[in-house]
């Protein structure tokens, strides 16, 4: 009898959390974080303090990485081009894929780098008695059930590193997503959905029914309640890459209707999944009116090939090469495919290793 492959989330490895067993195979796992610190930002949004934040070093405002890179500029005359802000190189070069200055973000490498030049030395401050006044970071935790091991097909049932990095940046923008309407696919046991929670209006927070997922991701929207802003409407349903927009329930599509963001995290995997999720956010975005954007948060997994003779992200790279002819299926790019700045601080225990990616879907008339 062939053996079933178990495959394991690299996260398990890279910090203890405090997991207790269920009994039923599942642990509930407490993953820690901290509350982005709003006094490290000045009225014209410059840094002004240097913080540590989990294991990450912030030296004003920016990761120990972003010091030594400076900005460059795409060429200026190009209308599609955008600041690159990352500290890697694409490896895709189609000019749909570009880098993004976030407009609304106080992590825009650029500006802080100019506006530290102007504030190199951190500002004292001292109580009314004169003693130092030492900001003390609020620390938060989210407790989650979960896998510590599965098969392929149920991945979703353990914690990636996707899901975290798409928490910290939804974390550090909480003013873009404040009182918005959020949509996330793929959602796994509900991490990235429950943070997003304590900013959001909405969250509708979907995944396959397989393996009871959608019973563990409202066990833990429950569990985590009280971290929600409590004006915020958290809906658990089913969202299949398979099915059609055409297909879905009404009560979903009418939901839908209100929805601006939509985030996914390590849902790049399989190609055939991959082709299932193109062909749903290419449907999003042609029927949901409000959308402003899609944020994906994956981690590009290197093999070596003979083919290639080199190490190469098979997964990260057809889904690149799969959403291009999506995008180009009448002659033109009706979409922008963003690499977003990755230089936004660490909230929660984590290695954010180099391979993990964000990217940003936007229309192409967006200037967001």
């Amino acid at each position: 009898m062939m053996s079933v492959l178990e495959v394991t989330s690299e996260l398990y490895a890279e910090a203890e959390f405090c997991s207790t067993d269920t009994g039923n195979g599942n642990a509930i796992s407490k993953f820690t974080f901290v509350y982005p610190n709003r006094r490290e930002i000045d009225v014209n949004g410059g840094t002004q303090t240097g913080q540590e934040n989990g294991k990450g070093k912030l030296t004003n405002g920016l990761p120990d990485s972003c010091k030594e890179k400076t900005p460059s500029i795409n060429d200026p005359d190009d209308p599609e081009s955008c600041i690159e802000e990352e500290s890697y190189e694409s490896d895709y070069d189609d000019e749909s894929v570009c880098y993004e200055e976030e407009s609304d973000s106080e992590s825009e490498c650029c500006k802080t780098l100019k506006q530290s030049e102007r504030n190199p030395k951190p500002t004292i401050k001292l109580d009314k008695d004169g003693d130092l006044d030492v900001e003390r970071q609020r620390k938060g935790a989210i407790e989650i059930e979960h896998r510590k091991s599965t098969r392929l097909d149920l991945v979703g049932l353990q914690i990636w590193r996707g899901a975290l990095l798409l928490a910290d940046y939804i974390m550090h923008n909480e003013r873009k997503f404040k009182n918005a309407h959020i949509l996330e696919l793929g959602s796994g046991v509900g991490l990235t959905s429950i943070v997003a929670s304590m900013y959001a209006r909405e969250v509708i927070c979907t995944d396959i029914d397989i393996g009871g997922l959608l019973d563990l991701i409202r066990g833990n929207v429950q569990r985590n309640a009280h971290l929600s802003n409590p004006h915020c409407r958290v809906h658990v349903t089913e969202l299949d890459f398979k099915a059609s927009y055409q297909d879905y329930p009404r009560e979903l599509k009418d939901k839908l209707q209100h929805v601006q963001y939509v985030v996914a995290a390590d849902v790049i995997y399989d190609d055939d999944i991959t082709e299932a999720f193109v062909r749903t956010i290419v449907s999003l975005l042609l029927e949901l009116p409000k959308l402003k954007a899609i944020y994906i948060a994956l981690e590009k997994r290197y093999v070596f090939t003979l083919e290639d003779m080199d190490s190469v992200a098979p997964c990260y790279d057809y889904f690149l090469r799969y959403f291009q002819k999506r995008n180009s299926r009448f002659g033109v790019n009706r979409w922008k495919l963003i690499n977003v700045c990755m230089n936004f601080p660490r909230y929660f225990d984590y290695d954010k290793v180099k391979d993990l990616v964000l990217l940003k879907i936007c229309h192409a008339s967006s200037k967001s």
